[in-house]
């Protein structure tokens, strides 16, 4: 039962989108840009190891709402024995010799009642509700769970494209220093050059060939990584983008975003629904303080039979069957005052939750004015490295021309396509900032449309 739970609950919170995140505007994202990433964030849903755990506690979360909802149930016992004795009775009479006997005796007695809660003043059926908001809950950090992997495999995936044009870059420097090197090494064979000079040559190169050698250990690091994250295989190079296009900004749909997330009196982020919830949790436990010392009733009904022996005196023996049926009553008319000191320490609690709420609802919304602010302030940055990539790619034709009239050296065009790889390095990073600053923005204003892979909590 529980693995066909556990295989039921996956598909209906992982590949049903019965309540997906609201639509945002189609706004730059790294899924949009590289469809491959959105393959990958799909199948992290059901493949990715974190996933899976989370999954599993959605599992725990359904057998303990069980749990809570069975007060609301009866309660059937049952019993049944089957044993033999060897008893010996003895009677004394005034006057008279003791009167003895020994028998062997077999009994088969057994039982069965059912209890039914009749009237426990809500508290059953408030642990039930608790039971369910917990569920809601669990829901809700799985639909966070996944939003934050998302995010990171975001990350991940454009650093992969970075690495892989640092790469790029350092494998074309090895290739200038290793030039170099040799028109050092002819220079040196004519003495024009002194053996410092070429020594310099000499480590430069060396250290050259090690940059690349680690250069391409990070990249092969990060490749793994990403498969382990993504429960995925790894990604050869070829299925690795050689660059991140250019991406366009405008301010407005995010004005509109973050006025509307404003606006809202409760926000709809996981932690705001989660305090919440715990605060309709906590209302409940102080619902059922107060009823600790009120009488509960409960119906009974139960069948029974017992077999009893030395009938007057006699080794005669008979059996006694009983089917009742009632209702019965339990009081705890004193408990040391725990019941007084639960309902204060429940008070306490729901203040500290209603605190904690407003402390949030504050903080989350200067958050989401902050990272609009900080969006701009990167996509200024992106313009800035995109006009310097510009002005780059510009200098290398320059360069290339010249060199085509012999005004400039063949050294002269690979500095230019160096400062190029350089340029291109940069704008990447910035790039990928303003991208990975849009998916966090998103993910505060619950408007990430990778949310749609998963259904929302009810």
């Amino acid at each position: 039962m529980k693995a066909l739970r556990f295989l039921l609950a996956v598909p209906c919170l992982a590949l049903a989108p019965l309540a997906a995140a609201p639509a945002a505007p189609e706004l730059a994202l790294p899924e949009r840009i590289f469809p491959q990433l959105q393959a990958i964030l799909d199948a992290a849903v059901q493949q990715s190891p974190r996933m899976i755990n989370r999954a599993l506690d959605l599992e725990i979360a359904e057998t303990s709402r069980i749990a809570a909802q069975a007060g609301l149930l009866p309660s059937i016992y049952a019993s049944a024995s089957y044993y033999k004795s060897e008893d010996r009775n003895a009677f004394t009479y005034p006057n008279q010799p003791t009167s003895a006997n020994s028998y062997r005796v077999s009994k088969t007695p057994y039982s069965a009642s059912l209890s039914q809660p009749l009237y426990h003043w809500g508290e059953r059926r408030n642990a039930a509700r608790m039971g369910e908001i917990q569920q809601k809950i669990s829901q809700g950090q799985y639909r966070e769970g996944y939003r934050l992997l998302a995010q990171e495999l975001r990350g991940a995936y454009l650093r992969l494209i970075g690495q892989k044009l640092a790469v790029k870059r350092t494998r074309f420097y090895v290739e200038f220093a290793n030039n170099q090197l040799k028109q050092q090494e002819e220079r040196l064979l004519q003495k024009v050059i002194s053996g410092a000079e070429i020594a310099i040559a000499r480590l430069t190169a060396e250290q050259a060939q090690l940059s690349l050698e680690r250069a391409e250990f990070d990249l092969q690091n990060a490749k793994a990584s990403l498969a382990r994250l993504s429960g995925q295989s790894v990604l050869t190079d070829d299925a690795i983008p050689d660059s991140l296009p250019a991406t366009g900004y405008a301010a407005e749909p995010y004005d509109r975003l973050l006025a509307g997330f404003l606006t809202q009196n409760d926000p709809p982020t996981t932690e705001a629904a989660t305090l919440r919830n715990q605060l309709a949790v906590e209302n409940l436990n102080y619902a059922n303080a107060k009823t600790r010392l009120r009488p509960k009733a409960n119906v009974t009904l139960g069948l029974s039979q017992d077999q009893q022996n030395n009938l007057y005196g006699t080794i005669d023996s008979y059996t006694l069957t009983s089917i009742y049926a009632g209702i019965s009553v339990n009081w705890t008319l004193f408990d040391g005052f725990a019941s007084g000191a639960a309902v204060r320490s429940s008070l306490a609690r729901r203040r500290q939750l209603e605190n904690d709420y407003r402390q949030l609802t504050a903080r989350l919304a200067q958050d989401a004015q902050t990272q609009v602010k900080l969006i701009n302030f990167s996509a200024r940055s992106m313009s800035i490295y995109d006009r310097f990539l510009s002005n780059g790619e510009g200098a290398l034709q320059t360069v290339q021309q010249e060199f085509k009239r012999g005004v400039k050296s063949e050294a002269d065009v690979s500095q230019a396509q160096l400062n190029l790889y350089d340029a291109q390095i940069n704008a990447h990073n910035a790039r990928a900032d303003y991208l990975l600053k849009t998916g966090d923005f998103l993910g505060t204003i619950m408007e990430d449309p990778v949310l749609a892979n998963v259904a929302a909590s009810k």
